[in-house]
């Protein structure tokens, strides 16, 4: 499979990641204010870089250049501390006027949303415009909660240096469970791993898919992470790290991303992310990335489709300038440049091309597989503090200090 060339990205603007979490400004309420004609919309977002950061401020830009009389006020944090501190703020009533909103949390924060439906012709923005698997994954209980600006599967980054120089095949779409348990158990030894994991469920569906046809919810929509399925799949991960050892042990991280990071410092050849975060690998990776597919186990190769987009709170006071904001947000200009930094794969099915060239197109096959073997995302309406549960204590068990159906069945319990 071809490999991404790192590129060059333009100087992360000064501001960096040290974005201001603002309050509101003064004379009005709800994430907005208005002054000399001019209405200021709290932005609120999660961001990992400095350069998701500056395509984020570039964004907003846009905003501004489209509408001289709206300014947005960026407020960004981690993707972890974002849904935390978003439930801390709207208790508070100090939510922002947009809010970043991604399918798997869609329904845990729809009571915080304003249903769009009934807004969208007058702001220009057509659902036939949008891939509809993201369209509908934005959908709660029949109402449009966000309009998308990216989606995508899971799929596997590779170190192309490390394969080259192990003489170890580079992944093909093709690629099964063995193959990648053989390229793992070569590229582990002198200090480095050949994949590297943590203890997120996102990052254990698409073993559970591939391997077991398996999800961690039924068909009811419930909580299931003990059914016999993705009970395997779950001690399959943990064994890679406590039998196989192709993978470290792992210690709890204030990191949102430590296997990412581990993968980019060059530690471990292999790890599982999402497509919007190869912005963050090109800039940081000090060599040759490569994008592949999951690897097809008994079950095929299958990966869970997800993706994010942006709704406006029902405390804003300025929805219809809030709307206007957020289409350019999902414009097409705002999501040809959010595809050609590698940022987001497109929502906008007219701009998906842009996001392979030139830089990524090496990236080209493994993501159109990947997408075609994808799969809806489940998602539960408390799937944030799932998510949040099975990381705290999944710790022990992929270090084999807890057994795998002990671990899943108080997690279970616990947010079930």
């Amino acid at each position: 499979m071809k490999t991404i060339r790192k590129r060059v990205l333009a100087a992360a603007a000064a501001a960096g990641l040290a974005v201001a979490l603002a309050a509101c400004g003064s004379g009005g309420g709800g994430g907005s204010s208005t002054a000399d004609g001019r209405t200021t919309l709290v932005w609120n977002m999660w961001s990992g870089s400095t350069a998701e950061v500056e395509a984020w401020n570039h964004l907003s830009e846009m905003v501004t250049a489209a509408h001289p009389d709206i300014t947005l006020e960026f407020q960004t944090s981690s993707f972890n501390d974002y849904w935390t501190k978003l439930a801390a703020q709207a208790s508070g009533g100090d939510a922002g006027c947009i809010l970043g909103v991604q399918s798997y949390r869609a329904p845990g924060i729809a009571p915080l949303l304003t249903p769009l439906d009934d807004l969208l012709a007058g702001a220009g923005v057509n659902a036939a415009d949008f891939d509809p698997a993201i369209w509908e994954a934005l959908r709660v209980d029949g109402e449009q909660l966000a309009v998308p600006y990216d989606f995508g599967p899971l799929v596997m980054f590779y170190n192309a240096d490390r394969f080259r120089e192990a003489g170890v095949p580079v992944p093909a779409t093709d690629w099964t469970v063995d193959d990648f348990l053989a390229a793992a158990q070569t590229l582990t030894g002198g200090g480095k791993h050949g994949f590297a994991v943590y203890p997120t469920i996102d990052s254990v569906i698409p073993w559970s898919l591939s391997l077991e046809g398996a999800e961690p919810v039924n068909a009811e929509g419930e909580l299931e992470l003990t059914q016999p399925g993705f009970a395997a799949a779950v001690q399959w991960y943990t064994d890679l790290v406590t039998q196989r050892k192709v993978a470290p042990q792992v210690v709890a991280s204030s990191d949102p991303t430590p296997a990412l990071s581990s993968f980019i410092a060059g530690d471990a050849a292999m790890v599982i992310d999402g497509p919007w975060q190869l912005v963050n690998v090109v800039d940081q990776a000090a060599f040759e990335v490569g994008v592949a597919t999951i690897p097809a186990g008994p079950s095929g190769s299958h990966s869970q489709v997800a993706g994010s987009g942006f709704g406006i709170s029902q405390t804003c006071e300025e929805p219809e300038a809030a709307l206007r904001a957020i289409s350019v947000l999902t414009g097409p200009e705002a999501l040809q440049y959010l595809a050609e930094q590698g940022r987001a794969f497109p929502a906008r099915t007219a701009q998906q091309e842009a996001w392979y060239s030139p830089e990524l197109a090496g990236a080209k096959e493994g993501l159109q597989a990947a997408i075609a073997n994808g799969v809806p995302a489940p998602a539960t309406e408390n799937y944030t503090q799932v998510s949040q549960l099975f990381q705290q204590y999944g710790v022990e068990a992929v270090n084999g200090q807890q057994a795998v159906p002990e671990f899943l069945s108080t997690v279970q319990q616990q947010a079930g």
